[in-house]
């Protein structure tokens, strides 16, 4: 079994970002130890958590209205900082 991160992946803010946020360094937690990335269901997973996480970076709360997310989706913020955490996440699997 692949394991990637042993706690988490810490998804960092892209500078510059187009949405407003809570912080220029606003960061997010993603749990990862109950996944073997091999499984192609836990790799699905692992992306929508990635996916959630970006998401609270940029400024969406667990409570925000369904078109406050779509927006947030389409920004740069949530792009840049879904991009960082996937490289994140690949550099981990390649050190293990």
């Amino acid at each position: 079994m692949i394991k990637i991160l042993a706690a988490s992946a810490a998804l960092a803010l892209a500078a510059g970002s187009a949405m407003a946020s809570p912080s220029a360094n606003a960061t997010a937690v993603v749990r990862t130890g109950d996944l073997n990335i091999a499984d192609p269901a836990d790799q699905q997973r692992l992306q929508k958590r990635l996916e959630t996480a970006a998401l609270e970076v940029c400024g969406a709360q667990r409570d925000s209205a369904r078109m406050v997310k779509i927006a947030i989706k389409r920004s740069d913020c949530f792009h840049e900082t879904l991009a960082q955490a996937t490289t994140q996440v690949r550099t981990s699997m390649a050190v293990r």
